[in-house]
């Protein structure tokens, strides 16, 4: 990692709360002579007129700010990583796995990235392939029915090898990353990130004898709807949602590129878990 950044870019959550560690965040960029852009919500937040669009802000700077929450977070996941622009995130919002900083830390944190303190850890992204597309995931992809009370089957296959008739609510496939996101609300296992794998999680799932799967990161998984007349869904990251159709699949790899994502330098992963899930309680 640079010990050195020249321009950094910040995006926001929409919320009022923000300005605050906004005038914060360049205080600190202005003390430290670095550059920067806005995104549009957070000009918006400031009254400032120029910003840079969403899908553009990896093209303009060589570090990427995230004050907010996960979903601010994954928001600009996919041009970061296509860039290789490394993202920091303070967590203004609940949980906040990926926006591991504190915001009480704002100022703090950035001193350490602009001495060249903080560390980088690299995350694996899910690719997905759909409708003829390619779409990329840092948490998760999700295949579940829609409001109708009816059980969802899907056929879920790893490396051409069939595995299961998953009966329930629907399936999540997730890196380790986003072993702590809806994964784990439906029962599938915390994975550190740094283990090479992907999570296979059922949402629900009728049959009592199918339980969550861990697989080697080398292998790919296929997931094909065979329930008619129903509306399913296929949901990418909490971003993206897209009809899918009887007989349809998904198709879920690892992506070829990977997230660089400062960390605090006395980061630790399982003082992480300690405190976002209470276990000191």
């Amino acid at each position: 990692m640079p010990a050195k950044f020249r321009q950094a870019a910040i995006v926001a959550k929409p919320h009022e709360g923000v300005v605050h560690y906004l005038q914060e965040t360049i205080a600190i960029l202005n003390e430290c002579a670095i550059a920067y852009t806005l995104e549009k919500t957070a000009a918006q937040l400031l009254q400032i007129r120029e910003f840079c669009a969403r899908e553009d802000i990896a093209r303009q700077a060589d570090l990427i700010i995230v004050l907010g929450g996960d979903g601010t977070f994954l928001s600009i996941a996919r041009q970061a990583v296509e860039a290789q622009v490394p993202v920091v995130g303070f967590n203004l919002g609940s949980l906040g796995f990926l926006t591991a900083m504190k915001k009480e830390s704002l100022v703090q944190g950035l001193r350490h990235i602009f001495s060249g303190q903080a560390e980088i850890s690299w995350r694996k992204l899910l690719q997905i392939d759909f409708k003829q597309q390619t779409f990329t995931a840092l948490n998760d992809v999700v295949i579940n029915k829609g409001t109708i009370a009816r059980i969802v089957n899907l056929l879920l296959k790893i490396d051409g090898a069939t595995v299961a008739e998953v009966k329930g609510d629907g399936l999540i496939i997730s890196t380790p990353t986003g072993s702590t996101a809806y994964s784990i609300s439906a029962g599938g296992p915390i994975v550190n990130p740094a283990v090479n794998g992907m999570v296979i999680t059922p949402i629900c799932p009728h049959s009592l004898t199918f339980r969550p799967l861990v697989v080697p990161d080398d292998s790919e998984i296929s997931a094909q709807l065979l329930t008619a007349h129903m509306d399913t869904y296929v949901t990418i990251d909490g971003q993206t949602a897209l009809p899918i159709e009887f007989e349809e699949s998904i198709r879920v790899k690892i992506y070829p590129k990977q997230l660089p994502m400062l960390v605090a330098p006395d980061t630790n992963y399982y003082k992480l878990l300690y405190d976002k899930l209470n276990w000191g309680l």
